[in-house]
């Protein structure tokens, strides 16, 4: 289990030094509409794609681990000695989450087999321990890049390196797991509640990825950030995830449905602060929800895995994972032709501020429909 603490530890650390970065370092070189919606969506849309594939395939987690963490590593540390930060920057970035993500698949993988017993608190346990020294590795690359974007490049070879190494760490770890391969290509789950709960996670991921594009052009264009500031705001986040991440583990285990609404409706918040804050402190300060937000995050997991038996586990995973990801490719790309259109009728700030209240008001009508999920003892 040591093992697994350190893979979880430095993954987030190579995690925490660049992808709070990714969408506010590719506004701020100049790529906006398609480009953009593609970098700031990359992150959920191509895992979740890749993950669909690979559960038609018979792979032990923890190769799958070793492959994708040493490619990725590999690529990051490309783009970081050819500085790579053009529109190839968006390309290469999104083969990188691809191949992440196949690692991610393994690792949830291992994380169904150690937590049968008590899921809210297992997985918030690992989440926990994922989370110190990210938050000071992410303040970190805030301070020392600041207003100069070029710096980014050290960071992106450090996290490939740390990559590199946790592909060694994991392919060392005396833990693994093995699963049926699916049954050929499915687009549906047996369990009538497993596929309600992914057509609703495919709605409400589809409304909120559509403000992904539009906090990084807030970012630049609305409050003239920098790389510091955009740090605290996750830095913020961060911190009120650690504070509440093992309470909410708990809830989880007694009241998941609710904790999967108010998970969602609390999401609200993030696009109606930027719309109608003034200064980035105010920005900081609403970031304080995202760690109940955070925390909830692991109430989907635990209900997809019980929910589904053993056969049927991978295959559900992936589907979920899929769907997200088609999801929030849609919504992000939605979202920018939506944005030209509008900034074509307003100022550049006026079109921002109308596509996140749209976007806000959308995230709580959405959240409604995890109240229509059942639990199935």
């Amino acid at each position: 289990m040591k093992t697994l603490r350190l893979y979880s530890l430095l993954n987030n650390l190579a995690i925490s030094l660049v992808n709070p970065f990714i969408s506010f370092f590719t506004a701020s070189n100049g790529i906006t509409g398609a480009l953009l919606a593609i970098a700031s969506s990359a992150n959920t849309a191509f895992p979740g794609i890749i993950q669909y594939a690979l559960a038609n395939l018979y792979i032990k987690a923890k190769k799958l681990i070793t492959i994708g963490s040493l490619f990725g590593g590999l690529l990051w540390i490309l783009i970081g000695v050819y500085m790579i930060y053009n529109e190839y920057f968006v390309l290469v970035y999104s083969i990188i989450t691809a191949v992440l993500g196949a690692a991610n698949f393994g690792w949830l993988l291992i994380l169904d087999k150690i937590s049968t017993t008590h899921r809210g608190r297992t997985l918030a346990y690992y989440n926990f321990y994922a989370s110190i020294g990210g938050l000071i590795a992410t303040l970190i690359t805030g301070f020392i890049v600041g207003n100069n974007l070029d710096l980014m490049r050290y960071f992106f070879i450090i996290a490939g390196l740390i990559y590199v190494f946790n592909a060694y760490v994991i392919y060392n770890s005396d833990v693994d797991a093995e699963f049926a391969r699916g049954n050929g290509i499915r687009l549906f789950s047996s369990n009538l509640e497993v596929r309600k709960f992914i057509l609703t996670n495919f709605i409400f991921t589809f409304v909120w990825s559509m403000a992904w594009p539009i906090f990084p052009l807030a970012q630049v264009y609305k409050f003239h950030m920098n790389e510091f500031q955009v740090a605290i705001i996750n830095v913020t986040g961060g911190t009120s995830t650690l504070a509440l991440q093992r309470l909410v583990g708990r809830l989880v285990d007694r009241h998941r449905k609710y904790v999967m609404f108010f998970g969602r409706f609390a999401l609200a918040t993030f696009p109606l602060a930027y719309a109608f804050s003034t200064t980035p402190y105010e920005i900081y300060i609403a970031n304080l929800v995202s760690g109940f937000t955070n925390s909830a995050s692991i109430s989907y997991t635990a209900f997809l895995f019980d929910h589904s038996s053993y056969y049927e586990k991978r295959i559900n995973i992936a589907l979920y994972n899929m769907f997200n990801g088609i999801a929030a490719l849609l919504g992000s790309t939605i979202s920018s032709v939506m944005f030209n259109v509008i900034s074509d009728w307003f100022s550049l700030v006026v079109a921002i501020n109308i596509m996140l209240i749209g976007i806000g008001v959308m995230r709580i009508l959405m959240s409604l429909l995890y109240l229509k999920i059942k639990e199935v003892s």
